[in-house]
């Protein structure tokens, strides 16, 4: 089964099988629509205007450019004429509402399919996610994950500190199901470029896959 989904790879050589998060194992669009919600009204009350233009904007912007973008906030303000010296406070508020957020996700279906499978041929599968930790255990819980994986086999990059952000390979050492594990005898799932970068310092061989099952545009009118 696998060698027909996945011909690029000797899975007869393959021995740990790992994965990111976001984008990867669900539609992080989904996250994203439900977190700029609070995050719109929050801002549409200090700009004076209407939130729903507000929300708008940041997901199509999100759309664009993706999560790795990190001035979304700070646009927002620019685009409503707010003063330089009050953005630091407005975004790091902006900030807070995000990484405390509890999100409502689903696992699509594909994915669970998939990890059921991975599952069952590997028993012992890794999670590396970037982020913060409340707001990843939240996603994590949401999601169910711990049904495939064991939090030791689960690193949150935002508990050691920004130097264990992808595509540093830190990461790697706190992993037990790796431990013993040859780099070539690794797959690793990821949807960004900071993944494969991630996988190649590993030495992991690495499949760039986008979770684009349930692809929503939530719009407010």
């Amino acid at each position: 089964m696998l060698k027909s989904l996945f011909p690029n790879i000797d899975w007869n050589s393959i021995r740990v099988v790992g994965f990111d998060l976001d984008g990867t194992l669900y539609d992080e669009l989904d996250f994203i629509t439900q977190v700029y919600k609070p995050i719109s009204e929050y801002l549409a009350k200090v700009c004076s205007c209407n939130p729903s233009g507000i929300y708008n904007w940041m997901v199509r912007r999100w759309l664009e450019k993706g999560s790795s973008y990190n001035r979304i906030f700070c646009e927002v303000l620019i685009n409503r004429g707010v003063e330089q010296n009050a953005r630091e406070v407005i975004i790091s508020k902006c900030v807070e509402i995000y990484r405390s957020f509890k999100p409502n996700l689903t696992l699509p279906k594909r994915s669970c399919w998939l990890l059921d499978l991975f599952a069952e041929e590997f028993h012992d599968l890794f999670l590396v996610t970037d982020g913060s930790v409340s707001l990843q255990l939240a996603k994590i819980e949401t999601l169910g994950l711990l049904r495939w994986f064991k939090t030791e086999n689960i690193v949150i990059t935002g508990a050691y500190g920004k130097e264990y952000y992808k595509p540093s390979v830190l990461s790697v050492g706190k992993i037990k199901v790796l431990r013993g594990i040859s780099p070539h005898e690794t797959v690793f799932w990821g949807d960004r470029e900071v993944d494969e970068e991630f996988s190649n310092n590993a030495g992991f061989h690495f499949i760039n896959v986008k979770c684009l099952d349930n692809m929503k545009l939530h719009f407010i009118t």
